[in-house]
């Protein structure tokens, strides 16, 4: 009886553990076929590298972000009913531009992020309960955007806020 690694003449067929099974001739070039430390070595290698390739290229539907931010945007609070109370926040970009948040911190001011993680530009980050998070690689950043832990090499980029609470809105100075 043959044993698992080792193999019979070309086109013979080999009864392993009462079952007959017909050996395949090796490759060429092989004279035994394709061996078990071959196989595992290539089978990690493949592994590895759709890894490394998977963490490099993952995106969100447009991609890593390298666009443009959209320029200043206005956002009337009222359309927005987690900027009502101090500590909420919520998405205010509308589509256009940087997927880009608001976080009321006080009564009278606001901080605006891009919701665009530094590590790798994947966006949208996901708005969590004490901030934002990076789901691609793990990155957590505070609701004013401040890196709280993760492989990110910083916090979130923030702009400029302007409040008229006569009108209601703030007015978010992101770069064009």
């Amino acid at each position: 009886m043959m044993h698992a690694d080792e193999t019979g003449p070309a086109g013979a067929t080999t009864t392993v553990s009462g079952l007959s099974v017909a050996s395949k001739p090796p490759c060429p070039g092989c004279c035994h076929g394709l061996d078990r430390r071959t196989f595992l070595s290539v089978a990690a290698t493949a592994a590895v590298l759709t890894a490394l390739d998977a963490c490099s290229s993952l995106t969100s539907p447009g991609g890593s972000f390298n666009g443009s931010y959209g320029g200043p945007i206005t956002v009337t609070l009222a359309s927005f009913s987690a900027l009502a109370t101090v500590g909420g926040v919520a998405r205010v970009d509308g589509g256009s531009g940087a997927p880009t948040a608001l976080y009321r911190n006080s009564a009278t001011s606001f901080v605006a992020v891009a919701m665009v993680c530094p590590h790798a530009g994947y966006y949208p980050i996901a708005i969590v309960s004490s901030g934002f998070y990076c789901g691609v690689h793990g990155s957590s950043f505070s609701k004013s955007g401040g890196l709280q832990g993760g492989p990110s090499p910083s916090g979130l980029a923030a702009f400029a806020t302007s409040y008229d609470a006569t009108a209601g809105t703030v007015t978010i100075s992101r770069p064009a």
